[in-house]
């Protein structure tokens, strides 16, 4: 619903925007697509199994403001088969952002996550390094050796003290690059670390029983660990998780939520511009800006992948108040002038700024007003004044 155009229609909407989102998502025929790419998107393997399933690909390609190309089944299965890697893949040739994001979102690869790779892994870890460790240096300095010798016990102390944080930035800084059981097997650092954290430092030097440990796991009732009984060992194996089993990023739930989450806010944005193609563009602007300014390249490279995207086009060109003839002049000119203009009317020094709200806005509001002035073109020059002034306390208020 969008009691109005230009920016009173826009402000309702931003306004409205959640509850009119939750109803919409709601929809009898959204909530069964969205159950079924939910249900079944974790056995596609290939680009050729999801193209054969219409009903995921619809959702796939709807994520991406490609359902136009539902039928185009050829062309498809190329750009996702051959994904987005290789400068001669597909995707890239086509010139069109949508199929690049497709291929990068829709990768087959296997991977293998293991545990100690993810952000945060080192830290329970450590701490359980850094506290056996003081506690056996309390334990030591209550030795005559120590306790009756104050300053050999300064001295022990502060040295194992720095030792104890210079290994703890090693391990934070180095067990993420691990990628093998041998990996860590060779660097005695990282296996102190670990071992002396799960308290099964004895077994240092037993390296083949370490070996397989760590490759067996503890799920099966007869890996290793298991046998022995060892509780350190077997949470040890856990923790680190060497017999993750390879997957792909389409197999995982997060996956699935962030494509249904495309899909359904492609939908929204599909629904609002058959009510009003102008306040439909200006929406998708809004959600597709960020992820652009967000990505890695040259200052040069979004600017084109401004200009080979029709929305994102479409906004900047009207909003800059460029003329229709734009597009025929030289295409590095094209970016030239509008990094230029962008600058200088909205403050754009880099892409970069487009993640804020407020330079956002600045070049959404001036695309409304530049198009309601195109839209009232027949009108007085008094009456459009008065248009886009009422437009604009409205939007205040």
């Amino acid at each position: 619903m969008i009691p109005g155009s230009g920016l009173i229609g826009w402000q309702v909407l931003q306004t409205t925007m959640s509850k009119q989102r939750t109803a919409f998502n709601a929809s009898a025929y959204l909530a069964r697509d969205t159950e079924y790419f939910k249900e079944k998107i974790g056995g596609v393997t290939s680009g050729d199994d999801l193209v054969n399933d219409r009903r995921l690909l619809s959702v796939a390609l709807a994520a991406f403001g490609l359902s136009d190309q539902i039928d185009s089944a050829y062309l498809i299965k190329r750009v996702l088969n051959e994904g987005a890697e290789n400068d001669d893949a597909l995707a890239n040739k086509l010139k069109d952002g949508r199929y690049v994001a497709l291929a990068r979102a829709f990768s087959f690869e296997e991977t293998t996550n293991f545990p100690f790779q993810e952000e945060g892994f080192a830290g329970d870890i450590l701490a359980s390094y850094d506290k056996r460790i003081r506690s056996d240096l309390a334990d030591l300095l209550e030795e005559p050796e120590y306790a009756n010798n104050p300053i050999a016990a300064e001295t022990l102390e502060a040295t194992v003290l720095d030792g104890l944080e210079t290994t703890k930035t090693y391990f934070r800084e180095t067990i993420g690059s691990v990628t093998s059981v041998d990996d860590l097997m060779k660097d005695n650092d990282l296996l102190k670390v670990a071992l002396t954290a799960f308290g099964v430092e004895e077994r240092t030097n037993s390296k083949t029983l370490l070996k397989r440990v760590f490759e067996e796991g503890a799920t099966n009732p007869g890996a290793l660990a298991n046998v022995l009984g060892d509780k350190g060992l077997i949470a040890m194996t856990k923790a680190f998780g060497f017999d993750t089993e390879p997957t792909t990023a389409i197999r995982t739930e997060e996956f699935a939520d962030k494509i249904i989450d495309n899909y359904q806010w492609q939908a929204f944005e599909d629904a609002v511009n058959e009510v009003n193609p102008t306040i439909g563009t200006a929406l998708s602007f809004q959600r597709g800006a960020p992820a652009l300014a967000g990505l890695s390249g040259s200052e040069n490279t979004k600017w084109f992948n401004v200009l080979g995207d029709s929305t994102m086009r479409e906004v900047f060109q009207t909003a800059l108040g460029l003329p229709s003839s734009f597009s025929q002049i030289d295409i590095d000119k094209q970016v030239e002038m509008m990094k230029e203009k962008a600058a200088s009317r909205f403050g754009i020094t880099q892409f970069k700024d487009l993640e804020d709200e407020a330079i956002r806005n600045k070049v959404i509001y001036s695309y409304l007003l530049q198009s309601d002035v195109a839209a009232n073109a027949g009108f007085g020059s008094q009456q459009i004044a008065l248009t886009l002034l009422s437009s604009i306390q409205n939007q205040r208020t």
